[in-house]
């Protein structure tokens, strides 16, 4: 029971870093298929969805527990669009591709699904 609701924790994350993403960067309005490739964006979006988890664990007098800590978000941001060389411009258009296409983003969203149980699991050890 306790793993289901991690899992759904992961879930709702990943939903808030793919709107946050949206909202951060600005959705571009994009008609033509300039997209970020499946693997790519899978990869992308679990970055940044355990960014977003990791800056709701940081604490300091500012932040309390549960509370994201935005500067610490914007560093995360940058350096996972950096580690897999994409720009904001890029994942902006390829947000907007993907959300036109929900049967894809379906497809990116179970295939991180037992990534993110992977790492539940080693954590749980």
């Amino acid at each position: 029971m306790q793993k289901l609701r991690n899992v759904e924790y992961y879930f709702k994350v990943l939903f808030i870093a793919l709107f946050c993403s949206g909202v951060i960067i600005g959705c571009k309005n994009n008609s033509g298929s300039d997209h970020l490739p499946p693997k790519v964006m899978q990869k992308a979006l679990l970055d940044i969805s355990l960014a977003e988890a990791y800056c709701t664990m940081v604490k300091d007098t500012l932040h309390k527990a549960g509370t994201k800590n935005y500067d610490s978000l914007s560093v995360y941001y940058k350096e996972v669009l950096d580690h897999h060389k994409i720009s904001q411009g890029q994942l902006s258009s390829s947000l907007t591709w993907y959300k036109n296409h929900p049967t894809e983003l379906d497809t990116i969203y179970s295939a991180i699904l037992p990534v993110v149980t992977r790492m539940q699991s080693k954590v749980g050890k």
